[in-house]
This record gives structure tokens, sequence and C-alpha cells, in this order.
């Protein structure tokens, strides 16, 4: 027993590892045509660490299953590739010393859902988030607010370098063609 009680948290982390390294690792191949991507850029008062995307109406239970990886680079740029067609939530993101949950209440999942169509790319916006004055210290009170730039052709151009190498690049210059 305790050896599968040992077994289990070194599974658990080691799955916190594998997202540790955010933004390091390159977007992966196209695993086939019928997969999309979903990206964007997140500014905040720290850097972004983390940002999570849910797949509507799935339950993640690690280390069973994942929810989908998203990538996430410096600059706050992000992009969670080869996701299947269906609707994915916006869910939450973490800066380096705090956790924001954008889905508060069931109301706030409908507002986020996004939904991705067969070897489609979408942009969900540019967002900042800003800090409000804190009445609870274990839970931040912030307001996220959809921005203007950096817009979408200017976040595909900064993933283009990227994603080379990949499919995604193909699809980020058929984008780019698209948006002049």
């Amino acid at each position: 027993m305790l050896r599968i009680c040992i077994l289990y948290i070194f599974l658990l982390m080691l799955s916190a590892c594998s997202t540790i390294g955010v933004g390091v690792a390159p977007p992966e191949e196209i695993k086939s045509p019928e997969m999309g991507m979903i990206f964007g850029n997140i500014q905040a008062p720290e850097r972004v660490i983390e940002v999570s995307l849910r797949e509507y109406g799935k339950l993640y239970i690690r280390p069973f299953n994942r929810p989908p990886r998203v990538l996430i680079y410096k600059n706050g740029n992000f992009m969670a590739e080869n996701l299947k067609p269906g609707k994915y939530i916006f869910s939450s993101m973490v800066t380096l010393n705090k956790r924001y949950n954008l889905v508060q209440k069931k109301i706030d999942a409908y507002q986020r859902i996004v939904t991705v169509h067969p070897g489609e790319l979408v942009y969900i916006g540019s967002f900042a988030l800003f800090e409000l004055h804190q009445e609870n210290r274990h839970r931040p009170k912030f307001k996220m607010l959809r921005m203007r730039k950096p817009d979408e052709r200017t976040v595909i151009k900064m993933l283009y370098d990227r994603s080379a190498g990949t499919g995604w690049q193909d699809l980020f210059a058929r984008r780019l063609m698209e948006l002049r």
C-alpha cells in the first residue's frame, strides 16, 4: 500500500513538472487535418505562466486525462494546438504568484465558450488583467478586459516564427493572407 501511495505521489509530481516549462517547447506538429488551435495574448501585472482551457462538459482527473496543453510565451502570447473540434472554455490563468479563476459562476462559463471547427485557427483576443482593491487576500479580485492591441495580425506574426517547421506555420501564413 505504501508503494502504491509513493508511486501515485511520484506520478502527480511528474505531471506537475510537465507544465512548469511553459513557453519553452515548440508547438507539436499537426496530428490530423481535423485538429484546430486557439491562440491569443494576455497581459497581467506579473508574468502569466499558465492559461487553462477546458473542453466544454468534460471533467479532467489527473493522471487519467489532461486538459489541452497551452504554450505561453514571455510576451503574453499563448496557443493551444491539436484541439479536437468542439467547444472550449477559457477557464483560468496563473501568474508567478496568483491563480485567477475566470469562471466563478455558470454564466461565466457560457460567456467564455470558444468553438473550434476542423482545421481552424481561432483567435480569442488580447486581454489585460487588472487587480482591484483586495478585500480578501485569499481570493484575488480582478477585472479582465479585452484589448485592441496586440491585434490578431501582430500575434500571428509573433507565433509564426515559434511554429517554424510545423504545419501550423502554413496555417498562420494563410490566415495572414486572409487578414490583408
